[in-house]
């Protein structure tokens, strides 16, 4: 991470900008070297000032924010974190389908309690994104989607045909992912099937009130119908089950059914909820018919849960260093040998799908 980190914040709101400096200002290493009211303002600025990292809000007058994104991520190595209201959240990924590298979400105008909390999550996420080569980020955005032949109904959506689902759970499929992630889990699933004899559980770290709308967003791209989990929730098979914010997602054997529980643990790794109580609680109950993927993120969250997987027998996958904008979880899961497997992430699905398949037949 460089010595001295240069942000421009963007954002219409005197108030919102006043709020975004002072958070910032408790670390010397963070130098603001200018700020804009409009998407306008925000490309000028950002190609005069070369910035390394720029918070950006979603609506602003003359250009929003992800119309400002594009001409940004053109004229400048900036790596970008949007801001974005909870009433929002589907604009927000379309954001980082575009190029952002993160997002959180926007202090309500005059909570000046919220300050203490911003700051901290703000700069955790500054610095995150200070540490992204903007070289690299550039060829991950910008690499051809060249994924194996997915679902039956890949490239007409998945309610071009009548969706064939698989009647019972064989396999559970544990799913880890923070920082890049939702792009690379729409990837995922978009090419995974509703007939393999599998189930989903996905941890992907966002801030509160977003994991209903992602999603919605993965059932909107796959034949896998993707749920906000529910305590108590019984899993089905062809069905993905997405934790919510504040709590660890678990599965237990109950009956001789999988059931979705929550546990009210501290954070791990500084999040909440953290893959390696769900990684466990797979390698506990299913052992050898489970199955870990780690995708892009920052941190070391999942590493030591798919462990426990490769030592129960299961399959453990992880997305390469090439296709991912942070190689931090999975280059941990990857150098402590927790990873079996590492695949781009156009690949991902084809692994799942080869692990199932392969255990069937065996």
């Amino acid at each position: 991470m460089p010595s001295t980190i240069k942000v421009l914040i963007v954002d219409d709101s005197a108030l919102i900008r006043q709020m975004l400096t002072r958070a910032l200002s408790v670390d010397p290493r963070i130098v603001i070297v200018g700020t804009a009211k409009t998407g306008v303002e925000a490309i000028s600025q950002a190609k005069a000032l070369s910035p390394d990292v720029i918070t950006m809000d979603i609506e602003m007058p003359e250009l929003t924010g992800l119309e400002a994104l594009p001409h940004i991520k053109k004229h400048s190595r900036a790596r970008v974190i949007m801001l974005s209201t909870l009433d929002d959240p589907d604009v927000t990924y379309e954001a980082l389908s575009l190029g952002a590298v993160d997002f959180l979400a926007k202090p309500k105008s005059g909570v000046a309690s919220s300050l203490s909390e911003l700051s901290e999550v703000l700069l955790k996420k500054i610095r995150t994104a200070a540490r992204i080569d903007p070289i690299h980020l550039a060829s991950v955005m910008h690499q051809p989607e060249r994924d194996e032949a997915g679902p039956a109904t890949a490239g007409e959506g998945p309610t071009a045909v009548l969706v064939e689902r698989s009647t019972e759970t064989r396999y559970l499929v544990g799913v880890a992912a923070s920082t890049g992630g939702p792009p690379a889990l729409e990837r995922m699933f978009s090419a995974l099937p509703a007939s393999l004899p599998a189930s989903y559980l996905i941890v992907q770290h966002l801030p509160q009130g977003f994991s209903a709308s992602l999603a919605r967003r993965l059932s909107a791209v796959s034949e896998i119908e993707v749920v906000e989990a529910l305590d108590g929730m019984p899993v089905e098979p062809g069905w993905g089950y997405l934790a919510p914010y504040g709590r660890h997602m678990v599965v237990e054997n109950l009956g001789g059914r999988p059931r979705i529980r929550f546990n009210d643990s501290p954070p791990m790794h500084g999040v909440c909820p953290s893959a390696d109580p769900l990684f466990y609680s797979l390698s506990d109950v299913y052992g050898d018919k489970a199955i870990g993927v780690i995708l892009t993120g920052m941190g070391a969250d999942g590493a030591a849960g798919l462990g426990g997987i490769r030592e129960a027998g299961g399959v453990t996958i992880a997305q390469d260093e090439a296709t991912s904008v942070v190689w931090g979880m999975p280059g941990v899961a990857v150098k402590s040998g927790a990873a079996r497997y590492v695949v781009p992430v156009g690949l991902l699905a084809a692994e799942v799908r080869r692990a199932v398949r392969g255990g069937l037949v065996s």
